[in-house]
């Protein structure tokens, strides 16, 4: 519910300091934030990078405005806002209480009372707005809070005038996919009558679990939204015929915000009850948790943490009536007044208790990341000269700045998901297609930009749009990847599908070979490849069996001939044993003990042996020469690439974990520990300073001398020793 702040945050915006990030999206970040007096407040910012464009300054002033409109009965209370400020923000009340969908997600599809209550009220939400001629645009389950007083929209990032399209792309889908209108996904106008389509999905979602599109890629959404019967599966059989008018295709057959809120016909007494007992808890626990909240921000290395704030003691209410009046206060007039008591604290500089470092307190920079779809086959972030590419969410690229973590792009039309690979200097997407029959196209990505470039392949007899497309890996001038032939599946394969390796030439479009690789079943969710790469005229990969056996796999990169495979045996998971090393002479991989397989064909050149029963090597890193493996429980292990001969060994590091390869960097190598993150001398294997890390995937950004980490849901830039 709340993050720290990172350094670069601010420490003040107009009168209020941010506490804890709430979120962030395309324009900005929303902060917890505390006024000079007390009042807690959601304070969003706009991004700096958009500041200047007069058209996202147009979006955020029509933000606020809207947000006014709503007022306070439907949406948060504005406080105060200034949309022509450097940096425009918005304070607004902190509203109590969880989003539709983490209360559906954490307590299960609410009963029909609760649903027609909370229909009706949102109705009249929306004929508030529409009253004014504003059109909302982005309703879903995360832009509805639940309180105790019914429901609050929030949000109005993409609202607008009703009729007014001048900030919006021609041909363009603004909003959330899974709750668009059918008119709204094929990018035309989005009017009152769209807002209610999507009130219809988010009533779907709430008498259900799931709305009434599914789940999955953006461009399946939009389809399905376009053209497919919405799933209804599990609305009360009362609401059925309520909801199949509201999500008629047609405009002009839905009812209006009014009429739906009559055909509801809402219960009597208050919101709060009809709610579960269990969801009242959770808005009683949220309501005394946002009192405790302790500032923490990420310093920059060598620079002390804020100190934290004193906690406030969280209330258990015992009861409906005790939800309702905490401690003798009323959660509305919390939620109106958002005091907060006077911190205690002092300023660095002025005194007072000595606060230790957070545990990141090497950390330079910290942005979030969310891949969304899990494995990200091949492994990302894409390092580049002056620039990581990273996942902002599920469907969104963004570029940084390595040595500061800042921005520079974010693209919602390119995403991971197993189609962009690099060759250290170009990137290339393998284009997602809405229609079944477009062909896959191979195209560059303008790294300056974050948009689709110019189409360097077009392989007609492979289909765009099939979900387990993959690029593996790419070179100066040849492109490889998986696509296939036959019909597109939501569901994982299909075994009428057709599959094939290819290798294009980047530079004339040609396709220089294929081969056909083994059929899946329905259903298969397991793909082709874990990894690839190009070392000479050896292209090497991790293929992995329908039964999810893996094999090592050598073809002649030239003309896709297989050389030579192997089975990867292990028990570990299989993106751990599907990360081998590779040099001009050998494949590295853990296999019993650390194993080196000539390149030309296979045989094993060495094996180093462990010393103790039980050794556990974790996958290894290879340069200049020198092979680099974690056993567990005591620490790295360097040998010679060419005779596995031991160069130095750790034997005293018990909390040493041998998931992932070391990073090897320019002096130091560095390993996952219980605690974080070690670094030993490449030429010793002594043991620098540990870092103050969490555990992550590390890389190497060598031109700006960053190491990049990748967590659950973040990347963060260190510095390089």
């Amino acid at each position: 519910m709340f993050s720290p702040l990172t350094h670069d945050d601010p420490f003040r915006c107009g009168g209020y300091r941010p506490v804890a990030r709430l979120g962030g999206g395309g324009m900005g970040t929303v902060y917890l934030a505390r006024s000079q007096d007390g009042r807690t407040v959601a304070l969003k910012t706009m991004h700096a990078r958009l500041a200047a464009d007069p058209v996202f300054r147009s979006r955020f002033r029509l933000e606020t405005d809207a947000a006014r409109i709503m007022g306070p009965v439907h949406g948060a209370r504005v406080h105060d806002a200034d949309p022509s400020a450097e940096v425009p923000w918005l304070a607004t009340e902190y509203v109590l209480g969880p989003g539709l969908d983490e209360a559906v997600s954490a307590h299960g599809a609410l009963p029909e009372p609760a649903v027609r209550a909370l229909g009706a009220l949102l109705c009249a939400a929306l004929a508030q707005l529409h009253h004014s001629d504003v059109v909302h645009r982005d309703l879903k389950p995360s832009n509805i809070m639940l309180t105790v007083d019914g429901p609050k929209v929030i949000d109005f990032g993409i609202a607008r005038a009703d009729g007014d399209d001048r900030l919006t792309r021609t041909g363009a889908a603004a909003g959330t996919p899974a709750f668009m209108s059918p008119e709204q996904a094929s990018g035309h106008e989005h009017t009152t009558a769209g807002d209610v389509f999507a009130l219809a999905a988010v009533l779907t979602y709430a008498a259900t679990g799931h709305g009434p599109f599914g789940t999955g890629q953006p461009a399946d959404l939009l389809y399905r939204v376009r053209y497919a019967e919405p799933d209804l599966t599990g609305v009360p059989p009362a609401l059925l015929p309520i909801l199949v008018r509201a999500l008629d295709k047609t405009p002009e057959v839905r009812p209006t915000a009014t009429d739906l809120a009559a055909w509801l016909e809402a219960p009597e007494g208050d919101f709060s009850d009809h709610l579960p007992a269990a969801l009242l808890g959770d808005i009683a626990r949220r309501a005394s948790a946002v009192f405790a909240v302790m500032p923490r921000r990420a310093a920059p290395h060598g620079v002390e943490a804020l100190p934290d704030t004193a906690v406030r003691t969280a209330v258990r209410p015992s009861s409906r009536r005790g939800f309702l009046a905490v401690g003798g206060v009323s959660l509305l007039t919390l939620a109106a007044t958002g005091t907060w008591a006077r911190h205690s604290r002092e300023s660095p500089g002025q005194g007072g208790t000595t606060v230790p470092k957070p545990a990141a307190s090497d950390m330079l920079w910290q942005v979030r990341s969310d891949y969304g779809i899990d494995p990200v086959v091949p492994p990302a972030p894409l390092m580049l000269e002056d620039r990581v590419l990273v996942a902002a969410s599920a469907s969104m690229m963004q570029a940084l700045d390595p040595r500061t973590g800042r921005s520079l792009w974010a693209e919602g039309d390119v995403s991971f998901h197993r189609r962009t690979v690099t060759d250290g200097r170009r990137v290339y997407i393998a284009d997602y297609a809405l229609d079944d029959d477009a062909p896959l196209l191979v195209r560059t990505l303008d790294t300056a930009t974050g948009a689709a470039g110019a189409t360097v392949a077009r392989l007609t007899n492979l289909r765009g749009r099939l979900n387990e497309t993959q690029l593996l890996c790419a070179t100066e001038a040849v492109v490889h990847g998986v696509g296939g032939e036959g019909r597109h599946s939501t569901e994982g394969f299909r075994r009428d599908q057709s599959w094939f390796l290819f290798a294009v030439d980047s530079r004339t479009g040609g396709t220089l070979w294929t081969h056909r690789l083994p059929t899946r079943p329905d259903g298969s969710e397991r793909f082709h490849f874990l990894s690839g790469r190009v070392e000479g005229d050896h292209l090497v990969l991790v293929q992995q069996a329908q039964d999810g056996g893996l094999s090592l796999t050598v073809r002649n990169a030239g003309t896709g001939a297989l050389l030579w495979e192997a089975p990867l045996d292990g028990s570990g998971p299989a993106l751990d044993r599907a990360r081998t090393a590779v040099d001009a002479q050998h494949v590295y991989l853990a296999s019993d003990g650390l194993v080196a397989r000539r390149l030309a064909d296979g045989a094993v050149a060495w094996r180093h042996e462990a010393d103790r029963p039980g050794a556990v090597h974790g996958p290894p890193a290879v340069k200049d020469g020198v092979v680099y493996t974690v056993e567990k429980g005591r620490g790295i292990l360097a040998v010679r690439a060419d005779s596995g001969e031991a160069v130095w060994a750790q034997t005293d590091r018990t909390d040493a974990e041998a998931d992932a390869p070391p990073t090897v960097g320019t002096a130091y190598v560095y390993s996952a520990s219980a605690a974080g993150l070690a670094a030993a001398d490449l030429r010793t294997g002594a043991a620098a300073k540990p870092f103050e890390a969490p555990r992550a995937r590390y890389f190497v950004h060598g031109p700006t001398e960053r190491l990049i980490a990748l967590g659950e849901a973040y990347t963060a830039g260190y510095p390089l020793l």
